[in-house]
């Protein structure tokens, strides 16, 4: 069965078991860093998986985030990575060092992050759900109203306001630089 509910008739001859993710950017900062993603919804054979092409260059990372929907395991192909996930039970971060032929599993619901060691960093990870779902750190940041800051954590408002103005948009793949204003994305 596919994500729209129909079937998958393994035995047609048009059946397409193929597909480029090149054609399909999630998030591009610039040539060394973007992330190429495909779902079911590309490719609706793959029943219940997705999975993300990361490319990264030195000191880039991928922003703290969670999937609220699926499990993850990260694979590296090239370079290194530092891959840090807070335990919610201990509140424990557990940071990897984590280069080619390894990886790191990554349970539904627990916040992470990946910074880049290395130029030409690539690695895949992979989800347990074919239209898996992410919320980011920088969403979280500038979207929560600068006075529930102020009445939770007893940071004033305008201070709060003034520190996260910058964040005007989800950041995906951090650093900053300048204005960011050539950066396109793209939700799954």
């Amino acid at each position: 069965m596919t994500t729209d509910g129909n079937q998958i008739d393994y035995s047609s001859p048009s059946l397409n078991l193929s597909f480029d993710l090149r054609s399909s950017p999630y998030f591009i900062k610039d040539k060394q860093n973007f992330l190429l993603y495909q779902t079911a919804k590309q490719l609706p054979a793959m029943q219940g998986l997705s999975l993300v092409d990361v490319f990264l260059s030195r000191g880039h990372s991928v922003e703290p985030h969670w999937h609220p929907n699926a499990n993850e395991l990260l694979y590296m192909i090239q370079g290194e990575i530092v891959e840090s996930v807070l335990n919610p039970f201990t509140l424990q971060v557990l940071s990897y060092r984590v280069g080619p032929l390894q990886s790191v599993y990554i349970p539904m619901g627990w916040w992470h992050w990946t910074i880049a060691v290395t130029d030409h960093t690539r690695l895949v990870v992979s989800f347990d759900n074919g239209q898996f779902e992410t919320t980011y750190g920088s969403d979280i940041l500038r979207k929560t109203p600068p006075e529930v800051i102020q009445i939770v954590y007893g940071i004033k408002a305008a201070q709060w306001a003034e520190v996260i103005k910058p964040i005007d948009q989800t950041v995906v793949i951090g650093p900053p630089r300048g204005t960011m204003t050539n950066r396109n994305q793209r939700s799954p």
